[in-house]
């Protein structure tokens, strides 16, 4: 069972608390992903549970067994890195079996095995190439192989797929995806790459600055963000986030547009939170806000539209591809309250 189970994991860089406190439980055979602008500890997080960098307080177990002291080698994990860490000098062959050869694997076994991984990722080709006659993706499926070979209880990405393009990326995170469908292995994803996250994760973990802000299914963390921090984060364009003053009458906006709020909320500043596809352009006479189109970005078939307020504030709208409208047009704006957000004065979610 290669469950994996972090309570109370934290971690100091001199007086620098990296990580702060973190509770988690991957249950095995699942795909999480840790997801977070640039800093938040993700990285740091997965190295930990590699056992690359050192736990300071708290424990981490790994199918059942108290890893935190162990070396990284008799932790039962293998790791699959950003920059490949193949060795050019070999070829495939040699760079998937080297590590089952050190540990003194018959070499009966150890062809077994890297034949199985080398048909499992589509790489029989490439056994007898080194490494500079490979493109990105296909150096990126040998380490992937290099760490199937292991047999290992958990598999550790880190950020894997930054250095390849976007064609790339997307058959990457398909083989990635088929990989974790067939051997049922339990895998922990850090990337920053929002697509890849709500793709991959059978789970998401959200992280901001060493915490975990939410942790829930890729639809979860989306429609219910549990914070502001997680609704600004998860979601690209990001979610509308527009300050509001919550009475008995339901919600007054800054511009002076009331809202009706069925739901029951405190009376004072909140924050409602729209997805941008929750935004369309309306007649004048039925429109909530007004404003100037300041940005269309036209992608095929959806549009983004950037539109600022009188106020000040902006607001994105996810419109058809084909809409007709132009920089420095007026738009008038219908909200789609169905699946609106409200947070409270600090930050989280009203239930």
């Amino acid at each position: 069972m290669g469950a994996v189970q972090l309570t109370g994991v934290r971690k100091l860089f001199g007086q620098m608390e990296v990580i702060k406190g973190v509770d988690l439980t991957v249950a095995d055979g699942e795909l999480v992903v840790f997801v977070g602008p640039s800093g938040c500890g993700k990285s740091t997080l997965l190295r930990m549970i590699a056992g690359l960098e050192d736990v300071d307080y708290g424990d981490i177990r790994i199918a059942g067994a108290d890893v935190t002291e162990l070396a990284p080698a008799r932790r039962g994990v293998a790791m699959v890195f950003q920059n490949y860490a193949l060795y050019p000098h070999m070829t495939a062959y040699d760079n998937l079996a080297y590590g089952l050869r050190r540990a003194g694997m018959a070499r009966a076994d150890v062809d077994a095995r890297v034949q199985e991984a080398a048909v499992l990722l589509q790489i029989t080709e490439l056994l007898p190439r080194r490494p500079k006659a490979m493109s990105g993706g296909q150096r990126q499926r040998v380490a992937i192989g290099r760490a199937i070979v292991r047999k290992p209880e958990v598999f550790l990405f880190d950020e894997p797929l930054s250095n390849l393009d976007a064609s790339l990326r997307v058959e990457m995170r398909s083989q990635i995806a088929r990989l974790h469908h067939d051997l049922k292995a339990t895998m922990i994803f850090v990337t920053h790459d929002q697509v890849e996250a709500m793709t991959l994760a059978d789970r998401i973990v959200v992280l901001n600055a060493g915490r975990v802000e939410q942790v829930g299914t890729p639809r979860e963390v989306y429609h219910n963000p549990a914070n502001l921090f997680v609704a600004g984060f998860i979601g690209s364009p990001a979610m509308n986030l527009i300050p509001a003053m919550a009475g008995q009458g339901g919600l007054t906006l800054p511009w002076g547009t009331q809202l009706p709020w069925p739901k029951p909320a405190l009376a004072g500043p909140v924050t409602l939170g729209l997805r941008p596809d929750r935004l369309s352009l309306v007649p004048q006479a039925r429109a909530q806000a007004s404003g100037q189109v300041t940005l269309v970005e036209h992608l095929g078939d959806e549009s983004i539209l950037h539109v600022r307020l009188d106020t000040g504030a902006s607001l994105t709208i996810k419109a058809p591809g084909d809409v007709q409208v132009r920089l420095g047009d007026v738009a008038h704006i219908g909200f789609d309250l169905t699946s609106a957000v409200l947070f409270g004065p600090d930050g989280r979610v009203l239930t």
